[in-house]
């Protein structure tokens, strides 16, 4: 049982990192800018914030896996839109390849 929960987790990881690889950032980055910069800092090196929190933050505290959740499903109480109903997988791909490029900077 145990070697096919590791062969599972092995395996969205590998998908994971497949898309992330294939992900555009500098798509994310337009994205970003038109869609999310009304609320949040999206900029490389912006400031630090938690609400909302600037993608600086989002790259330094949050996952993958999370970032894309909180992206498609944001929080029942959040403000912020549940964008798969207006853009792409491949976007939210995109998107994400942009806030990971922000870690560290």
């Amino acid at each position: 049982m145990e070697h096919r929960i590791a062969t599972i987790t092995l395996g969205a990881f590998l998908v994971s990192s497949a898309a992330a690889m294939a992900a555009d950032a500098e798509n994310g980055k337009l994205l970003a800018e038109e869609n999310c910069a009304r609320c949040h800092d999206v900029a490389p090196g912006g400031a630090s914030k938690l609400y909302p929190p600037s993608f600086t933050a989002i790259a330094g505290y949050r996952a993958e896996e999370q970032i894309i959740s909180r992206i498609l499903y944001p929080t029942l109480h959040s403000p912020m839109p549940a964008w798969s109903n207006w853009i792409s997988r491949d976007e939210v791909d995109d998107l994400v390849a942009f806030i990971q490029s922000l870690e560290g900077s």
